[in-house]
């Protein structure tokens, strides 16, 4: 049986201060429509959204290296997966590393820090809430009573109004292991931070810069993303806040490619110089 040509998936790390030659590039090597490249492009850095060939992959990691761009490539089926995110409620921060409890608080899971090799907390937006007003009940009673007395018909009841509730971005953090891989999601809102002990605030808004300051505290080997540092240092900004859940994790796999790119680029420069 002949053998099934290898797909690629390509990585681009980089901002661009020039889209156009991205584009370009794209266009010419994938035949997508420089509409549609253009659109990719704009959100790069990101992860070209399908398989390529071989060919198709030289030539855009070539392309790339001569416009300056860090890219690189891997195999579909060696690409990583951070997989679906277990949440979890109940945890603790010890010295000796991380501990998640179930429902029941038994113990689930036992993680030394040493084994993480991501932290990536953001913002989750959060849609805005629509609730029904109705009029009070006494003053629909008095209305139909007044109109009674002046012999008019009863009205008709009103259609409930729908109030419209602002609500704020919910922060969140994943944390990454390895060997195996598992990725852990803690939403701040539905965390129990009892194990804070005498530093437990009345509010998981004051819990939860607490809990990720411990856990970055702790998991030194991993790798801090922008927006965790950001809230570390308590100077978020919009660009902190994703659409949803699925953004943060999306956005999470492309640092984790990136640290390990990084960490593989300072590998061969210290090679280099001795």
């Amino acid at each position: 049986m002949a053998e099934t040509e290898a797909q690629y998936r390509l990585v681009v790390f980089d901002e661009l201060d020039e889209p156009q030659p991205v584009r370009d590039l794209f266009a010419s090597v994938t035949g997508t429509h420089p509409t549609d490249a253009m659109q990719w492009v704009a959100r790069v850095p990101g992860v070209w959204p399908k398989p390529l060939d071989e060919k198709q992959t030289r030539k855009l990691l070539d392309g790339l290296f001569e416009l300056e761009i860090a890219a690189e490539a891997w195999r579909v089926d060696k690409f990583p997966d951070l997989g679906l995110p277990r949440t979890v409620h109940v945890a603790a921060c010890a010295d000796e590393g991380f501990r998640v409890h179930g429902l029941r608080g038994e113990p689930t899971h036992w993680v030394p820090w040493d084994k993480f090799e991501l932290v990536s907390a953001g913002l989750i937006d959060a849609e805005d809430e629509f609730r029904a007003v109705s009029p009070p009940s006494w003053l629909a009673a008095i209305n139909s009573g007044a109109r009674l007395l002046l012999g008019r018909n009863p009205s008709r009841p009103r259609r409930a109004r729908a109030m419209r509730i602002s609500r704020d971005p919910v922060p969140e953090v994943l944390l990454v292991r390895r060997e195996p891989r598992i990725t852990f999601r803690i939403v701040a809102s539905k965390m129990n931070y009892a194990y804070l002990g005498d530093r437990l605030c009345s509010s998981s808004a004051e819990n939860f810069p607490i809990f990720l300051a411990d856990l970055c505290s702790r998991a030194t080997s991993a790798y801090l993303t922008h927006p965790t540092r950001e809230m570390l240092d308590g100077d978020v900004t919009a660009e902190d806040v994703f659409p949803d859940s699925q953004a943060l994790l999306d956005y999470s796999l492309h640092r984790l490619l990136w640290s390990w790119y990084r960490r593989d680029g300072e590998k061969k420069d210290r090679t280099n110089s001795t």
